[in-house]
């Protein structure tokens, strides 16, 4: 019965993962211009650089359709909120290869354009000089590869923005201490726009405010209650069914905003005590439990339902009986785990948060090849929104 509950549990959880990433997005405020340069106001799935790059998901302010823009089927596409804009590119990553078709983040308008864009997680600029898009990259480079580059593989985009910007001569010694990033490269192309511009034009810079909240942390310290029941044969001729104990533990759970903020990696550490007697024999015994699994939790309202499933590791920490011919051995028991619970918001305008849970967890005993423990808590605990 309860092996059946857990595959339930587990389905279910996994149905709201499959629907969550089909659905769930990151709406923020914006606007696309159109190929003609219209421009048109509404509300822009927010995701990662690569995800931004790829695809453009708008949905408009009075409508609320959603729509899937591709690079080139729109100019562009910018966020209001902060600043971040994206513009259709055709780009060349590796030699030999054919051009991709991109949405690249606009860092300056100038007269030399920088864009950006996140290659395999490296980053990669490109500088617009006339008709073309220069690439610029420091590349990881093999150890043998590097005693061949001028200063390392730091300073391989040097010779790169000396050729982009040979005809202004008096950056030469800035080009020579310009660092692989936004701060220092935008620094760079204004300085050059300033220096080359004749008709006093500005150079505009698009960068976006600092994501500081990317990665949302979550800390919830509980306390609650455990039933564990011993299969028969733990104990030898005799059914034990312990008594009810505590449930002490700390739980992580770390979401990505700009990913998908309702699917949550957790990490849970806990002490319980497994206890039980006959009246004649008596047993006891403490076990630590580390857990690592993941959960779906419902993004909207002030009471919002979640799933969960993952691995448990039980260990026990002490082992005492009156009878020293009948004692568990002190060791690493394997299982699983699955829980499903609320988090009740008590307030809007500050993060207070309480977690109520139930959780059903299995455990082995890979010595004796058989089941060691069953167990259901129930769990209360308060979230702090670390991050």
């Amino acid at each position: 019965m309860k092996k059946h509950l857990f595959r339930l549990l587990c389905l279910c959880t996994l149905c709201c993962f499959m629907t969550t990433m089909q659905a769930q997005r990151n709406y923020r405020p914006g606007f696309i211009i159109t190929l003609q340069k219209d421009t048109i106001y509404g509300q822009i799935d927010f995701r990662t650089d690569k995800m931004n790059e790829q695809r453009c998901v708008f949905r408009d302010d009075s409508t609320f359709q959603e729509k899937v823009y591709e690079p080139f089927d729109i100019w562009g596409y910018r966020f209001t909120d902060d600043g971040k804009m994206y513009v259709s590119k055709s780009v060349r990553l590796k030699m030999g290869e054919l051009p991709v078709d991109v949405f690249l983040e606009y860092l300056v308008k100038g007269m030399k354009s920088l864009y950006y864009m996140d290659t395999a997680s490296i980053p990669t600029y490109f500088i617009e000089d006339g008709d073309k898009l220069v690439k610029v990259d420091a590349p990881h480079l093999a150890q043998k590869d590097i005693d061949f580059q001028f200063k390392g593989e730091v300073d391989r985009y040097i010779p790169i923005l000396h050729y982009v910007f040979s005809d202004c001569p008096t950056l030469k010694s800035q080009i020579d201490h310009t660092h692989f990033n936004h701060k220092s490269l935008i620094k760079l192309t204004k300085k050059y726009h300033y220096a080359m511009c004749t008709n006093n034009e500005d150079c505009i810079e698009f960068v976006a405010k600092n994501d500081e909240h990317r990665t949302q942390i979550r800390l919830t310290p509980y306390g609650g209650i455990m039933q564990y029941t011993l299969p028969q044969g733990i104990f030898v001729g005799d059914f034990y069914r312990p008594d009810l104990s505590y449930l002490l533990g700390i739980n992580l759970a770390i979401s990505s905003r700009r990913w998908m903020s309702s699917i949550s990696g957790i990490i849970d550490m806990s002490f319980s005590r497994l206890e039980t007697t006959d009246g004649t024999f008596n047993y006891s015994c403490t076990l630590f439990s580390p857990q690592i699994g993941l959960r779906y939790t419902y993004p909207k309202g002030s009471v919002r339902p979640f799933m969960g499933a993952g691995a448990d590791i039980s260990i026990l920490i002490t082992s005492d009986s009156n009878n020293k011919g009948v004692k568990l051995l002190k060791a690493v028991y394997p299982g699983y785990y699955a829980e499903a619970g609320l988090d009740i918001h008590l307030s809007k305008k500050k993060a207070r948060v309480l977690n109520i849970r139930l959780q059903f967890k299995n455990i082995r005993n890979n010595v004796a090849k058989c089941n060691f423990a069953y167990g259901w808590s129930g769990i209360v605990g308060y979230v702090f929104q670390i991050r």
